[in-house]
């Protein structure tokens, strides 16, 4: 962009020409110059290290400012800062002259006052940059340990408050798992009367392989389920017990399986056809003992007989032989009779 366009485009009020303007007639790479535009004022910050002087700085601002004539600009406020610093070292006020402006708009009274307060305190500021330097850096200490602090008692907070939000639920956990595992000893048992069930069923129309080979996978589902009943259940002895009697039947279903036998009577689908049909097991062994019994006690009575009529037998022919003796004796002694002389 030329200098006439610099020159033109800061005539019209444009802030960023107007730094640009400033900085081309400044001639010195150790001062920036920024501006500023809020409606009819202007700032003016020129930044430099060490921190520039206020009255050349001032009026340097005014001649290129006057000369340049930017419109709508009435109030300039020049501020001298160090680099790299956000509060200014000086600051100084002055109303910009237009030749087609009456001087009795802003009274000479007024602006030499303002000049010279300024000019006071920038004196001021001069003479105590390094009070005010210590001031900063002694707040900015400040600052910083607050900031830490602050921090920390948040941290402090936020774990204090989720130590809170998570005890209770812990304890809920705990409590939930309490009540599982206690909930689960009369599970195992009932699931295992609902595998014994279904086992059942299936067992009434199995004819295939295949669906033997299901049966037998409820029983075996059942017997590990009653295993699981754990000793302090009150169901553990009935469970122990029917591990037993599910084995009978797991086996009866796998050999099933291979061998497809007629359809046959399966287990009870519950305990309390599982208790009928085990008394009347133990009733048909007791009804088969005592037929055992019966027909050894009546063999025993058979082979009593047989043995009285054998010994009848015995006492008939030994009675027989007698007889035949005694009538051989009586035929001797007839002979001898009829014979004495012989």
């Amino acid at each position: 962009m030329t200098e006439l366009n610099f020159q033109e485009l800061a005539k019209q009020g444009n802030p960023q020409a107007i730094a640009s303007w400033l900085q081309s007639q400044l001639q010195s790479e150790d001062i920036t110059v920024t501006v500023n535009v809020s409606g009819d004022s202007l700032e003016v910050f020129l930044d430099a290290s060490p921190v520039p002087a206020p009255d050349t700085s001032v009026e340097f601002v005014r001649k290129e400012l006057t000369d340049l004539q930017p419109n709508s600009i009435r109030m300039v406020k020049v501020e001298g800062r160090e680099i790299g610093q956000v509060v200014s070292d000086w600051s100084q006020e002055f109303i910009l002259e237009h030749p087609s402006i009456a001087q009795e708009n802003y009274p000479e009274k007024s602006l030499t006052n303002t000049i010279v307060a300024n000019r006071e305190n920038a004196k001021n500021m001069e003479a105590t940059p390094p009070e005010m330097k210590e001031l900063e850096n002694r707040l900015r200490s400040t600052f910083i340990v607050v900031g830490m602090v602050t921090g920390i008692l948040a941290i402090a907070v936020v774990a204090f408050v989720g130590k809170l939000l998570n005890e209770p639920a812990a304890t809920a956990g705990k409590n939930l798992e309490e009540t599982t595992s206690v909930a689960t000893v009369p599970d195992s048992f009932r699931e295992a009367v609902n595998s014994a069930v279904k086992a059942a069923e299936l067992g009434r129309g199995a004819k295939t392989k295949e669906e033997w080979n299901l049966v037998a996978n409820n029983w075996q589902e059942a017997i590990s389920l009653m295993r699981r009943v754990p000793p302090s259940s009150p169901h553990h002895e009935l469970a122990q017990t029917k591990v037993a009697e599910y084995q009978k039947y797991l086996i009866y279903a796998q050999e099933s399986a291979v061998t497809l036998p007629s359809p046959s009577p399966t287990p009870a689908t519950g305990e309390k056809e599982s208790a009928e049909k085990s008394a009347k097991k133990s009733n048909s062994e007791k009804e088969t003992t005592e037929k055992s019994t019966k027909k050894s006690n009546s063999e025993k009575e058979a082979t009593e007989k047989s043995t009285k009529k054998s010994n009848s037998e015995k006492e008939a022919t030994e009675k027989s032989t007698k007889k035949s003796n005694s009538e051989k004796e009586s035929n001797e002694k007839a002979n001898r009779k009829s014979n004495p002389e012989k």
